[in-house]
């Protein structure tokens, strides 16, 4: 059973729905565990913090079915917090995979936020090579990419 602990003071997510995002996220991401910077769960907490309350609200039925859909949809008669992690990991893979609609549409809604709040992350630029805003580099901005290829005769 997880006994993670916001380091801050959570806006939206309750304690136990905070534990739920935080066993995903470090499924997901396994490079922002232990990393204070990067915890994703917090992260998902302030961006929550800034959206409708309709919306806050479908993020944690989403996981609150995620926690509880063991044994409602999947016939695992355990809750995802009190899963060994390899448990979770299949349980996660089986949301993905589903042939139930519902289920990949909430897997993908977990994913899109954990990612968006990793690679919105500082901690992670350096290693997927983005150095950053634009605006907080100066000027003139070195060129990132490979331009336009021209096709070799």
């Amino acid at each position: 059973m997880s006994t993670a602990k916001p380091d801050h003071t959570l806006q939206i997510l309750t304690l136990s729905e905070y534990r739920i995002l935080k066993a995903a996220a470090d499924l997901m991401v396994p490079e922002a565990v232990d990393s204070p910077e990067t915890d994703l769960a917090f992260k998902i907490d302030t961006v929550l913090a800034q959206v409708r309350p309709q919306l806050q609200s479908q993020f944690k039925q989403l996981l609150w079915l995620v926690e509880w859909g063991g044994p409602f949809l999947s016939f695992r008669f355990q809750r995802f917090t009190r899963m060994p992690p390899q448990g979770q990991a299949r349980y996660l893979i089986a949301w993905e995979r589903s042939r139930l609609p519902l289920k990949r549409m909430g897997f993908q809604a977990l994913k899109r936020s954990v990612m968006a709040a990793y690679y919105g992350s500082e901690p992670s630029w350096q290693g997927i090579g983005y150095k950053g805003p634009w605006l907080h580099r100066g000027f003139p901005h070195e060129f990132e990419g490979k331009g336009i290829q021209t096709p070799s005769a």
